[in-house]
């Protein structure tokens, strides 16, 4: 603009450039689209120090002032380079981060890409809506993959939902119902369609897989003048029920002192016959237990043999001259090793362990009480698996079927030793 073209305006001929046009020119000059040289050709601007002393004063980039004859930073060529910088840090944590995995992947021998690239996704989504298609190519994933994979999640998150409550269900009766008949029961129901290995996940993820406990108290004196019997199944195979029983006695912690259960169980069917709970352990109440499984009993004309430790109450006259006189044979324990009368052991072992009976109660009472329920829902509800997946009960009411055998690798070990 001349100086003639300024009269009527009212402006000074110093004063050629508004303070609002230097401000447009310093920020588009540190934006780094045009350099020095274009900005001026562009709005023709002269003088060779102007646009940097709008700079100095607009300007939010450090300039120097010293006359020293030092070029001044070009905006453009310092973003280019400070981009580049920051690539190459960038650069340098995805490589670390990639390594980091690929180590974490050898030492667990899982996956991690691949079990979290899905969930990761979904992180990051929620702050990049717009961004899906980048991170799914940066793990690998194309886009339809990942959306097929969330409509596959949230099928599966109804089904993993439902079998949560179908299993909640059973736990309701039997709080420490292992998996693998949890499974049985609820596919004989219909009420899961997945396998049982899915199953084992879901509980797992949702928390309520049964941790077993372990806990062993000594119930048994065997150190008594009393006469004490052979071990008569040794090698027997079961084929019918009340063909073995087994005898042992539990004791229930409460707050008024010791319970003590007192079993006899069928080692064919696993069903309880008879039980008695009092707080000692005299040879008339594993009487009493007695008397009520052979009352209980279905195939009175068979040979039944009776199986124990050597516990003074097994041992009693009173006891023994019971036993003869219902024609029982009379068999124990020869060495003191619990897994001679594994089969009574593991009988307490479910009634304490999936029960709730080794948790301390309030008094005999509530002991009882819950002893009753208890083996109730044993007997009638809860599947074995060397029962081929029958209840007691049901395994009781037949002699056709093959006991299923589960022998530990160290038992094994110990045998061919």
């Amino acid at each position: 603009m001349k100086n003639q073209d300024l009269k009527g305006t009212g402006l000074s001929p110093s004063i050629r450039y508004s303070e609002a046009f230097k401000r447009v020119v310093v920020r588009e000059y540190e934006r780094g689209i045009l350099n020095k040289a274009q900005i001026k050709a562009k709005y023709g601007i002269g003088g060779k120090s102007r646009v940097l002393d709008w700079c100095r004063k607009y300007g939010k980039l450090v300039y120097p002032t010293s006359n020293n004859g030092r070029p001044m930073k070009d905006p453009q060529k310092q973003r280019i380079k400070d981009l580049e910088k920051q690539l190459e840090e960038a650069r340098l944590k995805v490589l670390a981060y990639e390594k980091l995995i690929s180590i974490a992947e050898k030492e667990e021998g899982i996956s991690i890409l691949k079990k979290g690239r899905s969930q990761t996704i979904d992180e990051l989504a929620k702050t990049y809506p717009r961004r899906v298609s980048m991170f799914c190519g940066l793990f690998g994933f194309s886009k339809q993959a990942y959306y097929k994979h969330q409509t596959y999640k949230k099928i599966s998150d109804s089904k993993n939902l439902n079998t949560r409550e179908s299993v909640l269900v059973l736990r309701r009766q039997m709080p420490r119902l292992g998996t693998r008949k949890l499974y049985y029961l609820l596919k004989a129901e219909g009420s899961i369609h997945i396998g049982r290995d899915k199953l084992f996940s879901v509980l797992r993820q949702e928390g309520l897989l049964v941790n077993r406990k372990r806990k062993y108290t000594v119930t048994t004196n065997s150190k008594h003048w009393l006469r004490k019997y052979p071990n008569l199944i040794k090698g027997v195979h079961l084929e019918r029920p009340e063909q073995l029983w087994v005898a042992d006695i539990t004791y229930i912690d409460t707050l008024d002192g010791n319970a003590y259960l007192h079993l006899i169980t069928d080692a064919y069917s696993k069903q309880i016959m008879g039980y008695e709970l009092c707080n000692n352990m005299e040879a008339t109440s594993t009487l009493k237990a007695l008397k009520k499984a052979l009352d209980k009993r279905k195939y009175k004309t068979s040979k039944l043999t009776h199986h124990s430790d050597r516990g003074l109450q097994y041992c009693s006259k009173l006891y023994t001259d019971y036993l003869k006189q219902n024609n029982v044979a009379i068999s124990m324990t020869e060495n003191g090793d619990p897994y001679e009368n594994a089969i009574a052991e593991r009988v307490n072992g479910i009634l304490k362990d999936e029960f709730g009976l080794s948790d301390k109660l309030e008094d005999i009472i509530q002991a009882k009480e819950l002893t009753s329920q208890s083996i109730k829902i044993y007997n009638n509800l809860r599947p074995h698996l060397s029962c081929s997946m029958l209840t007691p009960n049901q395994m009781h009411q037949q002699d056709e079927l093959k006991l299923i055998s589960f022998k530990k690798k160290k038992f094994r070990q110990l045998e061919n030793a």
